[in-house]
């Protein structure tokens, strides 16, 4: 099985990247976070995954990431690409709803229903340790950014950056106003 590759990103799409290495060009299944960065050169975590008619890889920059994948798959119901979209979360993000109980944070992951998220924390809670940054109220703001990612596909910007730019904003604290589609969007072009 391959483990670990490390070489040239060749070209990106909307979910994988075409890594070069040695003359080979690997078909990666990567996080958004990969495929939004700008970086040429990249050594990756990879998970084999063997089906009767395809072998598909999936890379992860650090081997914490890919045995969070893992440990994912080990759930009944999530195959190796719903738990890539979540892995499109922060980690430590996602760790913290599962270690929480946090349902709600955890349906609002594209593909994630109750029942599903339900059977997460139940499986994993045992098996993970929450991160350092235990954010009890996380809860990821999908309904303005249907709105926002559109917006700003339109202006030109590409939704793997957008979703991964906007992965990394801030929640308003409890009791704090939630920021609107413009704010959003402001906040979004001062960082990039």
């Amino acid at each position: 099985m391959i483990r670990l590759l490390q070489g040239q990103i060749h070209s990106k799409d909307d979910r994988t990247i075409i890594l070069f290495v040695n003359g080979v060009g690997y078909h990666v299944f990567v996080p958004l976070s990969i495929l939004a960065s700008d970086e040429t050169e990249i050594t990756l975590w990879i998970h084999s995954h063997v089906r009767e008619d395809a072998f598909t890889l999936f890379g992860f920059r650090t081997k914490n990431e890919l045995s969070f994948f893992e440990l994912l798959l080990t759930i009944n119901g999530i195959g190796p690409k719903m738990a890539m979209d979540i892995m499109n979360q922060p980690v430590d993000q996602i760790r913290n709803a599962i270690f929480t109980g946090n349902v709600p944070a955890l349906t609002h992951i594209p593909g994630i229903g109750k029942k599903t998220a339900e059977r997460m924390i139940l499986e994993l809670k045992s098996k993970i340790e929450p991160s350092e940054n235990l954010d009890q109220n996380f809860i990821p703001p999908t309904e303005l950014n249907d709105e926002v990612v559109s917006a700003l596909e339109n202006l030109g910007y590409k939704r793997s950056h957008i979703q991964n730019v906007l992965s990394q904003m801030d929640e308003p604290a409890e009791g704090a106003t939630k920021k609107t589609s413009e704010e959003i969007i402001r906040i979004f072009l001062q960082r990039v």
